[in-house]
């Protein structure tokens, strides 16, 4: 499930229905990229798959078939068991060099543009890999299975409730005791049962009677012949496996809710800041994502003959999971504004002051932005 919501939360389409936003002032590297990604490698349906991957095993790898003139033509998906990263500096090249190796490949290593590396960087011990998301539940899910099962356990071994057989045995000789609690024993636990076909009799066990009842001989004094009752043991360990449960959840990163588990939701306001918080780490993930396919975009210009900054001229984003968190943004820049006004007309602060301080903008970059809004008043006035 957690896997699947990492997935889902992170390829939504945007307003347009594009999973993926490709900006770029160049209308033909615009088409070039698009066809690239929703007619190539056709990720409408493929990159849920390949998030999957890539938040399971924390790494997934892509093998490209590029032709020169063409681009990237095809993208193959490898086993994360099978692939080898090497990251080597060679002293006789001077060269950092990347390369990887598949058994496919008859010992022949692949060049760093061939593979397209997803891998969740979080933990230096994995390195030159990723780390899975799961990897930080993945021993509190051990102790919960374990928890459950000793659960299930009590419940069959230790409910059922117990009979003591207070058997009254009068003046009975010592060593006649016990064939005598035999045959009361056998009495109770088995009944004669005829097979109406065969004709044969048959001592069956009855089930109504639990194995672990207990027949006490007793004698002397008042004693007569009684039933008591134990009372089955209540289990009082779904303390520990709340806990443990809760602490999986955390080293999960998703809300409860989410998962389909709804206690502790008081109201909207705490689903919306647990929103917030699970789409940064959405963010995170998609970020990895886009770097990944930025360079198989970069890859394929350059096999189509595209140099310098053409190769960089554009920027891919994937649709940010919460609402909430895009409204916060506009609120925010809304009270920026109102404060900004309000400076304004109290004559007390300078429109340069106002640009650098409240909004974090450079001398050359609120010049330029008063050029264009003087700009956008010419326009006005010419309409």
């Amino acid at each position: 499930s957690a896997l699947d919501i990492y997935s889902d939360e992170s390829t939504l389409a945007d307003q347009f229905g594009d999973i993926l936003t490709i900006k770029t002032n160049n209308t033909q590297i615009q088409k070039i990229l698009y066809n690239l990604f929703y007619d190539v490698l056709n990720i409408d349906f493929n990159l849920w798959t390949w998030i999957r991957n890539m938040t399971k095993y924390g790494d997934f790898f892509l093998k490209l078939d590029i032709a020169e003139n063409v681009g990237v033509l095809n993208a193959r998906p490898f086993s994360s068991y099978e692939i080898e990263r090497f990251e080597e500096y060679s002293e006789d090249t001077g060269e950092y060099k990347i390369t990887f190796k598949h058994p496919s490949a008859q010992n022949l290593p692949y060049d760093v543009f061939e593979i397209a590396h997803f891998r969740m960087l979080s933990d230096s011990n994995f390195l030159p890999y990723g780390r899975s998301m799961l990897e930080g539940a993945r021993k509190e899910f051990q102790k919960l299975m374990m928890l459950e099962d000793a659960m299930l356990i009590h419940r069959i071994m230790r409910a059922p409730e117990k009979r003591v057989f207070k058997i009254d045995i009068g003046n009975i000789p010592p060593n006649e005791v016990d064939s005598f609690m035999e045959t009361i024993i056998n009495k109770m636990k088995k009944i004669p049962h005829i097979d109406p076909q065969t004709g044969n009799y048959n001592m069956k066990f009855n089930l109504n009677n639990m194995l672990e009842d207990y027949y006490l001989p007793v004698r002397g004094g008042q004693s007569t012949t009684s039933i008591d009752t134990l009372p089955g043991m209540t289990f009082t360990g779904i303390e520990d496996i709340d806990y443990v449960k809760h602490k999986m959840m955390a080293a999960l990163k998703i809300p409860k809710p989410f998962l389909g588990y709804s206690e502790g939701v008081e109201g909207k306001t705490t689903l919306a800041s647990m929103d917030i918080r699970f789409a940064r780490t959405i963010e995170r993930v998609q970020k990895i994502v886009c770097s990944e396919l930025v360079k198989i975009a970069i890859i394929h210009l350059y096999a189509q003959g595209f140099e310098n900054e053409d190769l960089v001229s554009f920027e891919l984003h994937l649709t940010s999971p919460s609402i909430v968190y895009e409204r916060q943004k506009i609120e925010i820049m809304k009270e920026k504004m109102d404060l900004a006004n309000s400076m304004r007309e109290s004559n007390l602060f300078s429109v340069p002051y106002i640009y650098e301080n409240l909004f974090g903008m450079s001398e050359d970059q609120w010049n330029n932005e008063q050029d264009l809004v003087i700009e956008d008043l010419k326009n006005a006035f010419r309409y």
